[in-house]
């Protein structure tokens, strides 16, 4: 996960840097009277401006348009974190979705139609998970893999055992039934697109560890206790987490951001530290809403 500046901010303390180098320059030059620094300062303006403001400037423009009416009748029907936001929260959160949308590919798999709904489920959950803290970012730039079905090893859509999958360096993968059961039924602790979105926080150097990249390096080691001790919950029966979630620390960390924004008043009760790390690492408190 990488910081972000949000949205027009960005536009404009990008836009107040590359003015301080235009200034910098100009003044180096009349200092100098050597042209060469004026062209040396003047083209790398021009490489600043032309890789750093396009995203700014795109999502300034996004801001700017009214948010589709029919996106927002779909979110309203079957995203129950976005029905309870007020009007400012749901203004951010459909910003982030528009983003989600413009800045990743969604591509169907064996007829599979990448239909505004199948988009807005996935760009749904991403919000979800940003919505507390606006200055942080998935990975862009990812391909959105939507299959028929469940898929076997081969990614072969067959009714196998994996429902999605997220890779460090490749595409997000999503079952459509499943994407869509993850919405349908809010209050189960699963939603597989909250799932692998948490593995795309947890990715670090190409694989998933348990440890989002967004912890301070002195808060990793009790974060890790805490997950190993919650491991030991899932065994003799006291957690909130199902069985899958002792398989590893990286799907301990996926189901658990699952249960806490689809069940979070039983990850409160039966697993309190664990519900208040996740409530402290996300700047949200879903179990009081």
């Amino acid at each position: 996960m990488v910081m972000r500046a949000y949205g027009p901010f960005e536009l404009r303390w990008k836009l107040g840097l590359l003015a301080t180098w235009i200034l910098f320059t100009g003044w180096v030059f009349v200092e100098s009277g050597d042209p060469l620094v004026w062209a040396v300062g003047g083209g790398a303006a021009i490489v600043f401006a032309f890789f750093a403001l396009r995203r700014p400037l795109r999502r300034a423009r996004l801001v700017r348009a009214p948010f589709p009416a029919r996106w927002r009748e779909v979110l309203e029907a079957q995203v129950p974190f976005y029905q309870r936001l007020d009007g400012a929260g749901r203004r951010r959160f459909e910003d982030d979705v528009r983003f989600v949308l413009a800045e990743h590919r969604f591509e169907g798999v064996d007829g599979v139609v990448a239909t505004d709904e199948l988009r807005l489920l996935v760009a749904a959950a991403a919000a979800m998970l940003l919505h507390g803290r606006p200055g942080w970012e998935l990975p862009a730039g990812r391909s959105i893999l939507l299959y028929p079905g469940s898929f076997d090893e081969r990614y072969v859509a067959t009714g196998g055992p994996i429902l999605g999958q997220a890779h460090g360096q490749g595409p997000l993968i999503f079952s459509v039934p499943s994407l869509r059961h993850g919405f349908a039924d809010p209050g189960d602790g699963e939603n597989v697109a909250l799932h692998e979105l948490a593995h795309a926080l947890d990715f670090e150097q190409a694989r998933a560890d348990g440890v989002p990249a967004q912890l301070a390096p002195r808060a990793v080691g009790p974060w890790l206790r805490l997950l190993h001790r919650e491991r030991d919950r899932i065994f003799t029966g006291e957690s909130a987490l199902r069985d899958y979630a002792a398989s590893s620390e990286a799907e301990l960390f996926a189901v658990a951001v699952e249960q806490f924004f689809e069940a979070p008043r039983e990850l409160r009760e039966k697993s309190p530290q664990l519900y208040e790390a996740l409530a402290q690492f996300f700047a949200q408190d879903p179990a009081s809403v």
